[in-house]
């Protein structure tokens, strides 16, 4: 049986027409992703240090770097070619690649801005529990 050449072009056009919808739908969500954790970061960031150890050529330290330049997040950069302390922890934790990137205590391996933005948001409702709100029951004051 065979199809009539419209009803082939028909097809094509839909298809085509399915895939563009799926690959903006994709982009989409990945750029609402993308602000919600800049928002996020940038809400929990104040008083804590993200810590990136890297290489040079690691490929995924670059895209990090880059993510965070635009997004004007600041951290800071260990590379655990050129400094033996950052060598020496980088080791310790015995990741198998770079970026290895630290929050506080949490550690991840890769670079994720969703993870970012959670650990950036424990370490800091971490810090505001360890840190009893004054009260006259707790007040060194007479």
């Amino acid at each position: 049986m065979r199809t009539h050449p419209r009803n082939r072009r028909g097809s094509l056009a839909s298809l085509a027409l399915v895939v563009l919808l799926v690959v903006g739908v994709t982009q989409g969500l990945s750029w609402w992703r993308d602000k919600q954790a800049v928002d996020q970061i940038k809400a929990h960031l104040p008083g804590q240090r993200i810590t990136m150890y890297s290489t040079v050529s690691c490929f995924y330290c670059a895209k990090a770097r880059a993510w965070l330049k635009q997004h004007d997040i600041p951290w800071d950069e260990c590379d655990v070619e050129q400094d033996g302390s950052c060598r020496a922890t980088f080791d310790a934790h015995g990741a198998p690649g770079t970026p290895l990137v630290r929050v506080g205590t949490r550690w991840h391996l890769g670079f994720d801005p969703v993870w970012l933005a959670q650990a950036l948001k424990t370490s800091d409702q971490a810090a505001a529990q360890a840190q009893p709100n004054p009260n006259a029951a707790t007040s060194p004051r007479p």
